[in-house]
């Protein structure tokens, strides 16, 4: 969550933000601080899909087993169903009014430095998506998989990756999408329809999460030495790829630091894949080790309250990022962001005390 933060204060108050898309030339980044600022912040969304398979295989577990009330299986996937539209409406009325804010205040040509999405479109009407999209739609879908074999999800992991590949391979930036693809399969834009966040490539990532609960469950004492040998393996095949040109959605050939860890992400590639997943699974076995050190409590106050911080975040960026309507320096940013955290421990502390008062059942447990 700190972490995304950066993200979305280069974009609401430096008025700088890079697109890093299937098909199309990326211009890179103007200098290593920019690029660092974005490369830190590519762990996040995939740490998103993968904890959120993780943590809907382990409540399902802890609630399927409750001493009080054990719910059925039906009960479960209606309570995921029930979320992940819950995600999507806040997508809706929440988040597009947050972004919106941001852009109202927006007097800089600087952001939006990427290039414009793939496909074809000329005016009419189109339903934009963003991440909530991605993680509602995944939701929704991944409350049919949790109780499948770990085989069987990683073999879904496996075939979103290999058909996503094969499926943007195949397709010319240029050409018009359809509006199910764009939902679906391939960040786009067309007639009815944009997406950065689709589902086919984004479930692989959730069920990826899901086969390592279920790891959790079976080998509770030696997942996270696992997690941290697969993770150095997913580097390892990642600095393999990436140095053959290969599994990047393009050549982008690189002749530096920054443009060697330009990735794709929208889809996301293999190597992109490779390399964000690899590290939160680093990151998972390091995490791990200082579990229950006082200095984390701001980062796992954020996590307890994450689609609240996320929401809330969106509009105290869109309101600081009031002050700088043609941008800033990156040093300015990061000043800017470090006190939106201050602001946001203490806004998270109150609801978190407000959300554990309330029915285990309450609509609020789901924020």
């Amino acid at each position: 969550m700190m972490l995304m933060a950066i993200d979305h204060a280069s974009a609401m108050v430096a008025r700088t933000h890079f697109t890093e898309v299937w098909g199309l030339d990326f211009a890179g980044y103007p200098d290593l601080g920019w690029w660092f600022a974005r490369f830190v912040s590519h762990q996040c969304a995939p740490g998103f899909f993968f904890l959120m398979g993780m943590s809907m295989v382990l409540f399902a577990y802890k609630r399927s087993t409750s001493e009080k009330e054990k719910w059925t299986t039906a009960r479960i996937r209606q309570y995921f169903f029930k979320r992940g539209g819950l995600i999507l409406l806040f997508m809706i009325f929440l988040e597009f009014p947050g972004w919106g804010l941001s852009g109202f205040f927006n007097a800089s040509e600087r952001i939006g430095t990427g290039p414009p999405l793939p496909g074809y479109f000329e005016g009419g009407f189109f339903f934009p998506t963003t991440v909530l999209y991605g993680l509602g739609i995944c939701m929704i879908v991944g409350a049919l998989l949790w109780r499948l074999a770990k085989v069987w999800l990683l073999a879904i992991t496996i075939f979103s990756f290999a058909f996503s590949t094969i499926y943007v391979g195949q397709l010319a930036p240029d050409e018009a999408l359809n509006p199910l693809a764009v939902l679906l399969f391939v960040p786009g834009i067309t007639f009815g329809a944009m997406s950065i966040y689709p589902l086919i490539p984004w479930i692989g990532v959730t069920t990826f999460g899901m086969f390592w609960a279920k790891i959790l469950r079976a080998y509770p004492k030696q997942v996270y030495n696992y997690a941290l040998f697969n993770g150095l393996i997913f580097i390892v095949l990642f600095v393999l790829l990436r140095s053959m040109e290969w599994s990047n959605f393009q050549l982008n050939e690189y002749h530096d630091v920054i443009s060697y860890f330009s990735l794709i992400k929208y889809p996301p590639s293999i190597s992109f894949f490779l390399w964000t997943v690899g590290m939160n699974l680093i990151l998972l076995f390091l995490f791990a080790q200082i579990s229950g050190q006082k200095w984390l409590k701001p980062v796992r106050l954020y996590g307890q309250t994450a689609m609240f911080f996320y929401i809330v975040h969106l509009y105290l960026y869109a309101l600081m990022g009031a002050a700088f309507p043609t941008g800033c320096s990156i040093y300015v940013m990061y000043m800017v962001w470090a006190m939106g955290l201050v602001i946001l421990y203490f806004i998270c502390a109150r609801f978190l005390a407000f959300k554990k008062s309330t029915d285990p059942d309450s609509l609020w447990r789901m924020v």
